[in-house]
């Protein structure tokens, strides 16, 4: 079963529409293309043109941007909406900077997998408390990565990867 969810804001971090729903996935990666795909989905059923997209999974940036056969349908797909929605990159984002999205999925995961996705105009009522924190930047997280996973990350345009302190290798 995969669980799925998904946020849009706007360029000062309103809230437009969040979405969820549950699935079926071979993997965990399948379950991070379902939802890339999902939004993407959604994205041009609303005609939200030229926006960035974060996610905390590497591998499906790194599936989206090289040439590999893995998954090679849904990549295609997602490849195709992107360029229909002049979107130019995907972004890393840490899952703790937003928590929002990780909700959602669980909220998902109360539910049997179906093909229906659930659309919230508004924050619901479980996430209302991370919307505030994301638009406001507050992060009660404290990391501490190696340099050479922080210059990864910021290879895949993570710029709290920057701001995070390092330890040596």
């Amino acid at each position: 079963m995969a669980c799925l969810g998904g946020a849009f804001r706007n360029s000062k971090g309103n809230w437009l529409v969040g979405y969820h729903k549950s699935s079926q996935a071979i993997s965990p990666i399948h379950a991070e293309l379902l939802a890339l795909l999902e939004g993407l989905k959604i994205a041009k059923e609303m005609n939200f043109l030229s926006m960035e997209i974060e996610t905390d999974c590497t591998d499906v940036i790194k599936l989206i941007y090289e040439d590999n056969t893995n998954y090679s349908n849904i990549v295609s797909e997602c490849r195709r909406l992107m360029h229909q929605l002049k979107i130019p990159q995907m972004k890393h984002n840490f899952r703790e900077d937003n928590m929002v999205v990780h909700l959602l999925a669980m909220q998902a995961a109360k539910g049997p997998p179906s093909s229906k996705c659930f659309y919230h105009a508004c924050p619901p009522f479980f996430v209302e408390q991370e919307v505030i924190k994301n638009k406001h930047g507050v992060c009660n997280c404290v990391r501490s990565i190696s340099k050479n996973v922080c210059n990864y990350l910021a290879i895949m345009n993570n710029s709290s990867a920057l701001k995070t302190s390092t330890m040596p290798m």
